[in-house]
C-alpha cells in the first residue's frame, strides 16, 4: 500500500472507530461515505430549517476544527477542490472561515436566504451547477457533501475523541430559547426542561425541523424519545398550529381533498426545488395518479424522487393540500412492495432558467406556515445539560444495528466503545456518552450516571 491508500485508510479508520455519521439528516455511516474518490467536497453549513442554530453556533466555535477536518476529507477523497457553503447573512461566521482558509485550497461559497437551500442536491446546484441525476448521489457528479456538524466531529476524531455529544437548537414556546450540548441518549424532555420547560399548555413537539422534522403529539411519546447523532432540533408549538394540523391529516383524507380539490395548476412543480434543478419530477402528476385519475406507473411512482421538503404543500399549493405528505405515503408503500420507479431520469437544464426567481425566501416561508413569531427569537448557548441517565438507542444511524459489547451492571467510561458494528454490515460503532453503570441492554444501551 502507497503512502496516499495509507494516510486515506488511517483517516477512515479514526472516522469510524469514533462512530461518526452524517450529522445533518440520514445519518450515513461516514467513514464508508469518505472513502469515495470525487473532485470536489462541499461542506454544508446552509441550515436550511427556519429556527435551528445548531451548525452556526458550531461553526462560529469550530472553524478551525471544521477546517482541519475539511483538508483531512479532501486528502482521502482524493478531492482537487473544498468548497464551505454557508448562507449571506452569516456575516460573522464568514469572517471567521475567511481567516480559517486562508492560504488553503478551500473557498468560500455564500449563499443567499432562500429553502431549502441546505438540502445537498440543491447546494451541489447552487455552488457548482450540476444537477445530479433523478434518484442519483452526489457522487454520480464526482462530489461529496458533508454536514459542519460532522466535520467538527471528524476534527475530534483525528484527535480520538469519539461522537458522544450533541449541539441542539430548543426554540419555539419555551421558557428559554437556546442552544444546548448533551450527551448523546439525553431525553427530549431534559432538554425542554433544561430551557425553562413550555410556555403553552398544550404543547406538541418537533424533532428536527419544523419543515421536515417529526411531531410527537402524546407526551409519553415525548418522555421516551431521547437525542441521537442526528438530533439537531427541538421545536416547541401550540397543539393545532398549522403545521401540527398538516402533519395530522390521514391518507383517507389527503387523497379525498386530492381528489376533490386539486386543480393541476402545476404550481407544486413549478415550484419544486428538485424541478427547479433539472430532475424529471412533476408532483402535479402524482397528486393526479394519487387522486385516482392518472397511472401509477408512469405518475405515482415519480413520488419516489421527492426529496420531502415541504415546498410544494406549505408554500406552493393554493388548495391548502398535501402533496409532500402523498409522496411520502406512496415512497413508503412502494419500499413495501418493492417497486422501483423504471421511469426517464434524464436530467432537463431548461428547467432551471426561472430558478433564481422561484426560489423559496426563508422569511416568507415562515409566514406562510405561521413561523413568523418564532423567527425573531435567536437563541444562545446555554451550556451543558448532564442529565442522571442516557439511553443510547442501537440504531441511530442507516445501516444495520450495532451490536451491544456491555451487559447490565458493567461500569463504563465517557467515549467507551458499547456497541460495535455488525460484521460485514454497513453500521456505526456506539459509545458511552457518560460514565457510570449500564443497567439495561435491549433496543438502547440505558446508563446510570454516578
Amino acid at each position: 500500500m502507497n503512502t496516499a491508500a495509507q494516510q486515506d485508510t488511517a483517516l477512515t479508520d479514526k472516522i469510524r472507530a469514533a462512530g461518526i455519521v452524517g450529522e445533518g439528516g440520514a445519518g450515513f455511516p461516514a467513514h464508508v461515505k469518505y472513502s469515495a474518490h470525487v473532485d470536489t467536497i462541499i461542506a454544508n453549513g446552509c441550515e436550511c430549517e427556519p429556527l435551528l442554530y445548531s451548525d452556526q453556533h458550531i461553526m462560529a466555535g469550530e472553524a478551525n476544527g471544521i477546517v482541519r477536518a475539511m483538508k483531512g476529507v479532501m486528502g482521502a477523497c482524493r478531492a482537487k477542490k473544498g468548497i464551505i457553503a454557508i448562507k449571506k447573512k452569516y456575516t460573522r461566521v464568514a469572517d471567521i472561515f475567511r481567516t480559517e482558509i486562508a492560504g488553503t485550497d478551500i473557498e468560500l461559497a455564500l449563499l443567499d436566504n432562500f429553502y431549502p437551500a441546505g438540502d445537498e442536491q440543491i447546494l451541489i446546484h447552487e455552488v457548482t451547477g450540476k444537477t445530479v441525476p433523478p434518484l442519483g448521489l452526489p457522487l454520480d457528479r464526482g462530489i461529496v457533501v458533508a454536514n459542519v456538524g460532522t466535520l467538527a466531529s471528524v476534527a475530534r476524531a483525528l484527535d480520538n475523541i469519539p461522537l458522544t455529544h450533541k449541539i441542539v437548537t430548543v426554540t419555539g414556546e419555551v421558557a428559554t430559547p437556546s442552544v444546548i450540548r448533551v450527551p448523546v441518549g439525553t431525553p427530549i424532555s431534559e432538554c425542554i426542561a433544561f430551557c425553562g420547560g413550555p410556555v403553552v399548555p398544550d404543547p406538541v413537539v418537533v424533532l428536527g425541523g419544523p419543515m421536515m422534522g417529526r411531531f410527537l403529539d402524546d407526551p409519553a411519546d415525548v418522555d421516551t424519545q431521547v437525542v441521537t447523532k442526528t438530533t439537531g432540533g427541538i421545536i416547541i408549538l401550540p397543539r393545532h398550529h398549522p403545521l401540527h394540523k398538516a402533519a395530522r391529516l390521514t391518507p383517507e383524507v389527503m387523497q379525498k381533498r386530492a381528489a376533490t380539490a386539486c386543480i393541476q395548476c402545476r404550481m407544486c412543480t413549478e415550484l419544486c426545488p428538485r424541478y427547479l434543478v433539472g430532475q424529471g419530477f412533476e408532483t402535479h402528476r402524482v397528486m393526479r395518479a394519487f387522486a385516482g385519475l392518472g397511472d401509477r406507473a408512469d405518475s405515482a411512482g415519480q413520488a419516489m424522487m421527492c426529496c420531502e421538503c415541504g415546498v410544494c404543500e406549505l408554500f406552493a399549493c393554493p388548495m391548502g393540500l398535501s402533496p409532500r405528505r402523498i409522496n411520502a405515503f406512496l415512497k413508503n408503500r412502494f419500499r413495501q412492495e418493492n417497486a422501483a420507479y423504471e421511469g426517464p431520469k434524464e436530467v432537463h437544464p431548461h428547467q432551471s432558467q426561472f430558478r433564481t426567481f422561484r426560489r423559496v425566501p426563508t422569511p416568507r416561508l415562515a409566514a406562510r406556515t405561521g413561523l413568523e413569531k418564532y423567527m425573531s427569537l435567536t437563541p444562545e448557548f446555554k451550556g451543558d445539560l448532564v442529565p442522571n441517565q442516557v439511553s443510547i438507542p442501537l440504531h441511530q444511524h442507516i445501516g444495520a444495528p450495532s451490536v451491544a459489547l456491555v451487559g447490565p451492571g458493567d461500569r463504563v467510561a465517557l467515549g467507551d466503545c458499547i456497541a460495535e458494528i455488525p460484521e460485514g454490515a454497513l453500521g456505526a460503532r456506539i459509545h458511552a456518552s457518560m460514565t457510570g453503570t449500564v443497567t439495561e441492554v435491549a433496543q438502547s444501551i440505558t446508563i446510570q450516571g454516578n
